[in-house]
């Protein structure tokens, strides 16, 4: 034997079995082998092609050395042409299928819009997948990513079988998905016979009456095949079975490839779904807008609407909504158990109900802020069967959610059993998820508008007291309009003594004061008479801000404007000035606008700055709307626009925060030494503008510029105001200002006058005097004055040493000023005054020696004065850090003007 033979001989080499053959065929007797059972099973006889076809894939040299030596060459060229033939078939037979697999997808494709879901889709790729390899019977499975271990089938497969609304799924047994979760974590396909494995899955009996298998004949090979998402998990399994005729590899092959291409139809359905859902949840939730605008007025009918809405989103069969009362610890609900009835309107009978917030579902979704999604109902030991047994209703299904603003669970939205499906899915939560965000708000918004409604009808009815007491009774308008006693006071006179005229004489004067300017024939003398005596009694019963005062304003602007024999002012804004000062202190409450904004007051959260004067301003509007009281109805719409711009204007500009501005302004005109520049000029509107302003200023200013008792009598009445705030504040644990709040320090008066008077109102007698030459007796008044002031405090100033005793206010303690020693503070060079036809009016500087500082205590009194012009952010800051120490809110009136002055409506 050669050294081939001797290599073949070799019994390390070969089995048993081919032992035995080799032996035979070199002509040796074979050794005696023991018997074998003739008959043999199937399943053995497969397990010895196994083994032997291992054999061979393990030893090809074994192969390569028989096939050599043994086989003919003729034989072996049979073999290559059959090799080859059989190559060309495969390729024919992939390129068929993978045409297939196109057109197959191509046709899906242009299917996605009539499949209408994915769940129609899987039965679609599942039957022609299942068809294309052969296959007597299949179902597929749906696995859920993140829930491993929980795995459904669909129940209605069968061939051509495409539902509208999806298949109904059912929770698959543990002995049947353990080949499926094998194949869902390996994401690869599986094939097994019966023959090749002991343990084999059983036939489904399910599977056997819907295919019409014979049951004797069963399924006895499986094939199973993945479907990947995008993100490489496996979402769903298709289980195909076979009676006959194992499952090979090329029908692995054909399934994979199909179900690769059919993927993409899977991913690009889904695409198209979500952008569909999204177009129609974009669709849905502007009509739900829609809807609660239209059902702002009631809150319970936009509640039973929203939950239609609900209804019809998750296809529910009831709804409820709880609303969280958490004062009571308590679920309210007005709308419960809503029906659902397609195309019928529902009348809701208005019946609230109250539970605990610790029962049931809908409490546990309160309480925790979380959704719950319950299939079975009555596996929940949460579940409240209480209104099933009274209704005898069955409740299935439940998905319960809450509603939220601002992370704060305001309700609870329950939806009973879901029409078409055994229980609520994830998609179902998805969509209400975005629903309930606008239902929250909706809901928030709603509560906000029927709160304000109902706030709204309480202003209205205060709203409506308040008119009632403050406005004047028609008995007082027509005793005013029927007396025959005449006011005889000079009213041309600077110096009249407000304080020797009661409250009938003032306003009959109001009324002859307004005939001498303006012709009361022109005006409604009804509608004037009855405007005088409401504005009287919208002034409060403080010490000093009082009605004394605003007709003392008005009178001191009807001397100015009478003996303005120019005229330099128009018509409509010496009427607004005239009306400006008898309203520009109305509703006072005696406090300035700097306690107004430490103590975070409503009335300075409505204002950035400025609050008393805004509110002065829109007292008077509300005045202007009432019944009766409307006298500039013989204007123009325009012409009254602009009045009450003026009047805006003038009343604002009593703030002394402004008059700092304005003072600067006027004198950088006034006194400008540039030759190029006119100076004031009554033709240009700014200047004319600062003129009103200053004059508004002069005429509130006016009781410094009254003779000294008058002067005396006013302080008294200031400081006693001043007083009344500076105990407010002391018991709020702050320390008024000594010089003009602390009743403690009386003797503060005289230094805080000399400072008033010398840095705020000579200055601005001084430059309306230059503007205005007729005022010239204020402004020798508010000097003289102020040299008393002087004196008195020199007085204090010596006294103080002697003794703490404090002095009362008193005309003996002062060193009068003749109007002689007077005239020497008053340059002799007067402002000329041009001629009539000419507006221009060139003054010069007139140096007043008259201004001492007085110490620091006018500095301190200035800063007082000037502390209300804060910037915006620290005026806010302060209200935010002050809101809850002592203001409670009052209604926002409907009468308020906007920046422009045009009446709100």
């Amino acid at each position: 034997m050669n050294e081939k033979s001797n290599r073949l001989a070799d019994p390390k080499t070969w089995s048993d079995y081919h032992r035995v053959c080799f032996v035979q065929e070199l002509g040796q007797k074979a050794p005696v082998r023991p018997a074998r059972r003739m008959h043999k099973s199937p399943r053995n006889k497969g397990k010895e092609a196994i083994s032997v076809m291992q054999y061979l894939e393990n030893n090809k040299e074994f192969l390569e050395a028989y096939v050599v030596d043994s086989i003919p060459v003729e034989e072996l060229e049979q073999w290559l042409v059959k090799k080859t033939r059989n190559l060309k078939s495969n390729e024919q037979w992939n390129n068929n299928k993978m045409t297939n697999c196109k057109q197959k997808f191509m046709s899906l494709i242009r299917k996605l819009q009539e499949i209408g879901d994915e769940h129609s889709l899987i039965n679609e790729i599942a039957y022609f997948v299942s068809n294309t390899v052969g296959a007597d019977a299949y179902r597929v499975f749906k696995l859920y990513p993140d829930h491993v271990n929980f795995v459904q089938y669909f129940t209605n497969t069968a061939p051509g079988v495409n539902t509208e609304n999806g298949s109904n799924l059912e929770r698959a047994g543990p002995e049947e998905v353990e080949l499926v979760l094998k194949v869902a974590r390996r994401g690869a396909t599986l094939r097994l016979s019966k023959n090749d494995i002991d343990i084999f899955p059983d036939s489904p009996k399910e599977l056997l009456q819907k295919f019409g298998i014979d049951e004797t004949q069963g399924l006895n090979h499986v094939l199973y095949q993945p479907i990947l998402n995008a993100a490489g998990k496996t979402v769903y399994v298709i289980e195909m079975w076979r009676s006959n005729n194992q499952f090979d590899k090329r029908d692995e092959e054909m399934s994979t490839n199909f179900v690769i291409w059919n993927s993409l139809t899977l991913h690009y359905c889904n695409l198209y779904l979500d952008k569909t859902r999204e177009r129609n949840m974009a669709d849905f939730l502007l009509e739900v807008v829609k809807a609660i605008f239209e059902e702002m007025v009631s809150l319970d009918q936009l509640i039973k609407r929203i939950l239609e809405f609900a209804q019809r989103l998750v296809n529910a069969d009831r709804a409820s909504l709880f609303l969280v009362d958490y004062r009571n610890s308590e679920l309210v609900s007005t709308v419960f158990d809503l029906q659902f009835e397609a195309g019928h309107e529902r009348d809701m009978e208005k019946k609230e109900i109250r539970m605990p917030i610790d029962r049931g579902i809908a409490g546990h979704v309160a309480q925790s802020g979380e959704t719950m999604n319950i299939p079975d109902a009555y596996s929940d030991y949460r579940f409240n069967r209480d209104v099933d047994e009274v209704t005898g209703y069955k409740t299935s299904s439940i998905l319960c959610m809450p509603v939220k603003v601002e992370g704060k669970v305001i309700g609870v939205v329950q939806m009973v059993n879901k029409r078409n499906s055994k229980y609520f899915d994830h998609e179902d939560e998805v969509a209400f998820e975005m629903f309930s965000t606008v239902f929250g708000l909706a809901l928030h918004h709603a509560r906000l508008y029927d709160k304000i409604m109902r706030k709204e009808q309480k202003y209205r009815v205060t709203l409506e007291i308040l008119s009632y007491h403050n406005t004047c009774r028609e008995n007082e308008v027509q005793e005013i309009l029927n007396s025959n006693i005449k006011v005889n006071i000079n009213m041309d006179d600077f110096y009249l003594d407000p304080y020797k005229i009661d409250d009938f004489q003032k306003c009959k004067a109001v009324l002859a004061m307004f005939d001498d300017l303006f012709g009361l024939s022109n005006f409604d003398k009804t509608s004037v008479t009855r405007f005088v005596l409401t504005v009287r009694k919208n002034y409060r019963r403080v010490p000093y801000h009082n009605f004394d005062h605003g007709w003392s304003v008005a009178h001191s602007m009807y001397v100015m404007l009478k003996n303005d024999k120019n005229k330099r002012f128009d018509y409509k804004m010496r009427l607004a000035l005239f009306v400006a000062c008898l309203c520009h202190d109305l509703d006072h409450r005696g406090y300035t606008n700097q306690y107004l904004n430490e103590t975070a007051s409503p009335l300075a959260a409505m204002y950035t700055t400025s609050p008393l004067e805004h509110h002065h301003f829109n007292i008077t509007v509300k005045i202007l709307q009432q019944d009766g009281h409307y006298i500039f109805s013989h204007l123009s719409s325009e012409d009254y626009k602009d009045i009450l711009r003026y009047i805006k204007y003038c009343i604002l500009a009593t703030d002394l925060v402004q008059f700092f501005t304005n003072l600067k302004k006027m004198k950088d005109i006034v006194n400008s030494g540039d030759s190029r520049k006119q100076g004031f000029d009554w033709a240009a509107t700014e200047h004319r503008n600062l003129a009103m302003a200053i004059s508004m200023t002069a005429a509130d200013l006016s009781a410094s510029a009254k003779p000294w008792d008058i002067q005396i009598k006013t302080v008294k009445v200031i400081f006693e105001e001043f007083y009344e705030q500076g105990d407010k504040e002391r018991a709020a644990g702050k320390t008024p200002i000594a010089d003009m709040m602390d009743r403690n320090k009386p003797e503060e008066q005289p230094p805080s006058q000399v400072g008033f008077l010398s840095q705020i109102c000579v200055p601005c007698y001084e430059i309306l005097h230059k503007i205005l030459p007729s005022t010239e007796p204020m402004y020798k008044m508010v000097l003289k004055n102020l040299s008393n002031w002087k004196s008195l405090a020199d007085s204090r100033s010596d006294s103080r040493k002697q003794s703490e005793d404090s002095q009362s206010l008193n005309d003996d303690t002062l060193k009068s000023v003749s109007d002689s020693e007077l005239d020497d503070y008053i340059i002799d060079d007067k402002p000329e005054v041009l001629p009539d036809d000419q507006n221009a009016v060139v003054v010069e500087e007139v140096d007043t020696a008259v201004m001492n500082d007085n110490g620091g205590k006018i500095e301190r009194t200035l800063q007082s004065l000037r502390s209300d012009s804060t910037s915006w952010e620290e005026e806010q800051n302060d209200k935010a850090s002050k809101a809850s120490e002592i203001w409670e809110a009052v209604p926002t009136e409907d009468f308020l003007a906007d920046d422009e002055g045009v009446v709100i409506a």
